[in-house]
């Protein structure tokens, strides 16, 4: 009678090698890239012009061992900030990567006068939406037939202090 002697061994994971960084009109194209990548409705290259040309807007990337894997574009006002787009390549999804992108903005943001974030997602973006309330966002409103299809948006708002 053999004696079988299974090992289970505990997964190796490599560190991941996120750094932060503010966006530029260089990197314009690897941002269309992935936006085409990662939406079905995706942004058009000049609503990202005309974010970079804006002195309100902000778009922070996200680097995996310098590699961009992703970004968040937000819009300050005098008390909020809305997030307009926020985007993960599918090919580092998964990874807390949105997580930490979020962490970011809310870090950067401690001790000023921007006291909540407000995001609009589309309602059919479960998975986005469940991110969102996982994070602490709130549900406080929906817009009717937001989206240029028809479809409603959940506006979602995070109290920050």
């Amino acid at each position: 009678m053999s004696l079988d002697i299974f090992i289970k061994m505990k997964q190796i994971i490599k560190p991941i090698n996120t750094s932060f960084r503010e966006a530029s009109k260089q990197d314009l194209t690897q941002i269309l890239a992935i936006e085409n990548r990662a939406y079905e409705h995706p942004w058009n290259e000049q609503k990202f012009i005309d974010s970079f040309d804006n002195n309100n807007s902000q778009i922070q990337l996200i680097l995996l061992n310098e590699t961009i894997a992703g970004y968040l574009l937000s819009l300050q006002s005098i008390e909020f900030i809305d997030i307009l787009n926020i985007c993960i390549d599918p090919d580092f999804q998964r990874q807390g990567l949105a997580k930490q992108l979020l962490n970011h903005l809310v870090a950067s943001q401690q001790g000023g006068v921007i006291n909540a974030i407000l995001l609009e997602v589309r309602k059919s973006n479960t998975v986005a939406i469940s991110f969102y309330l996982n994070y602490g966002f709130k549900l406080i409103d929906t817009r009717k037939k937001y989206y240029s299809n028809g479809e409603d948006a959940k506006i979602l708002n995070l109290q920050i202090m």
